[in-house]
């Protein structure tokens, strides 16, 4: 489950650019958030003001496309890293001021594109799981994300991946066909390792992106 995501920036090279309904006060920011946690130090010293936060207060909420002006719950088969779910947003909602993502036994077939014969043919998986995604909502360059969040089960048992993913917007997670070259990694040498061509946006580049790269 995910207690609240908030995202610090400073005003020196700050960039947003977002396709989310501004509510008439004019903030992204979630009346909830603590007044303490608007403004902080940065890891640098500089002074960080948050732009952004979502405490996840509201209950019921609908994650499905469309539903909400900040987040998306895909409704698409994970076929990446032999995932054994699909993803619904009925498996994701808010209560008691949190973000609840449920994995259950939930059978269910589908039309899936075969990538060795390049053929259609159905498909069943057993799990039902949910992915969030802010993609082509809210966009950022600099600053730093906070995530509260708390991983099902017991962290010595195998077989669940949670994950709290930051991906460019010009690559869609799980459309793999949008992030061929694309994946980042983030070595601190770069030599010795793939060539950074192989890659259109790495870290191996020289350019400074606001402390991010």
């Amino acid at each position: 489950m995910a207690l609240g995501v908030r995202l610090f920036v400073s005003v020196i090279g700050l960039h947003l650019s977002s396709l989310l309904y501004v509510c008439s006060c004019g903030t992204l920011l979630d009346p909830t958030t603590p007044v303490e946690v608007l403004n902080r130090k940065g890891p640098n010293g500089e002074d960080m003001h948050l732009v952004f936060s979502d405490e996840f207060s509201v209950p019921s909420r609908s994650f499905s496309d469309g539903s909400d002006p900040v987040w998306t719950a895909l409704e698409k088969n994970d076929y990446t890293n032999a995932a054994l779910h699909y993803y619904t947003a009925k498996a994701a909602t808010t209560e008691d001021g949190k973000l609840k993502i449920r994995t259950r036994i939930n059978p269910k077939t589908f039309k899936s594109l075969n990538e060795k014969t390049k053929k259609y043919e159905r498909e069943t998986k057993h799990y039902s799981s949910a992915m969030l995604q802010s993609w082509n909502k809210f966009c950022f360059t600099g600053g730093y994300v906070e995530v509260r969040a708390r991983p099902p089960g017991n962290a010595y048992t195998g077989g669940l991946w949670p994950a709290l993913w930051m991906m460019g917007n010009l690559a869609r997670a799980t459309y793999v066909g949008s992030s061929d070259w694309m994946w980042p990694w983030s070595y601190d040498d770069c030599e010795g390792h793939p060539s950074p061509s192989s890659q259109m946006f790495n870290a191996c580049q020289k350019e400074k992106h606001y402390g991010m790269g």
